[in-house]
């Protein structure tokens, strides 16, 4: 007589639970890639601000939101173009594939757009032989606000470029060399002069040349997050609360 055993045997009914749980996983691994790729490559991209080219308008330490769509849609990881929706207007801020190491990305200001006459005297910019207007800032609250230096013999300016009012910085010191060179170019089709709102500290199209269009990956749009680089995580102020969610301008 056949004695009954106490060892269960599995049957195929019994593996599908697990099986379908492994085939769920693997499905919403993929919809979460899916839509990182759709996101990066089409909608937005976050990048890191690594140095104070940009000051006051971007500091290093930010984190900026970079709108993929503003001028077009290129098939990912490509410069091809598939949709083109706009262009870069003269005081957008846009990052860009550096033309001499497309590795590497840069973020400046719109300046120039295709067919602009440019002109640069010291610290004066003449555009199709209109000088662009700036203010002086004399208020010491306002100067104080737009740097995280203790002290800065820097002056500050509102600058304005078509409809786009901005603030720009001239250092006491020339680091890059910009001050007594003066320019006159006319920026070819497809081609963009772009500068740094730091404009004594950035290597910009006054060193190296225009931006091609198809190096042009987005418009910078939002500062996200801003995280002071001298700052502790065991404090609160390593987070510089009133630059988060602020629009670029």
């Amino acid at each position: 007589m056949e004695k009954p055993s106490n060892q269960s045997h599995s049957t195929d009914s019994d593996n599908l639970p697990a099986h379908q749980a492994q085939k769920d996983i693997l499905k919403a691994i993929f919809y979460c890639l899916l839509v990182v790729i759709v996101t990066r490559s089409f909608i937005v991209e976050p990048f890191r601000i690594p140095s104070s080219s940009m000051l006051p308008t971007l500091r290093v330490g930010d984190h900026i939101f970079v709108s993929k769509f503003s001028y077009g849609f290129s098939i990912p990881f490509t410069k091809f173009e598939l949709l083109s929706l706009n262009h870069p207007k003269r005081g957008d801020v846009i990052v860009f594939l550096w033309p001499r190491d497309e590795s590497l990305h840069y973020v400046k200001r719109v300046v120039g757009i295709p067919g602009d006459k440019i002109q640069i005297k010291g610290k004066d910019i003449w555009i199709n032989d209109k000088l662009i207007a700036k203010e002086l800032i004399t208020s010491e609250a306002a100067r104080k606000k737009n740097t995280d230096e203790e002290v800065d013999n820097s002056q500050y300016f509102n600058e304005k470029l078509d409809s786009v009012s901005h603030i720009i910085r001239h250092s006491s010191i020339a680091v890059m060399g910009h001050e007594g060179r003066d320019l006159l170019e006319t920026i070819p089709p497809n081609q963009y002069f772009v500068m740094g709102d730091n404009r004594d500290d950035s290597s910009d199209s006054r060193s190296w040349g225009f931006v091609p269009s198809q190096n042009i990956k987005g418009k910078a749009k939002l500062v996200w997050l801003s995280l002071d680089q001298a700052g502790s995580w065991n404090n609160l102020r390593k987070i510089r609360w009133a630059r988060c969610a602020q629009i670029i301008k």
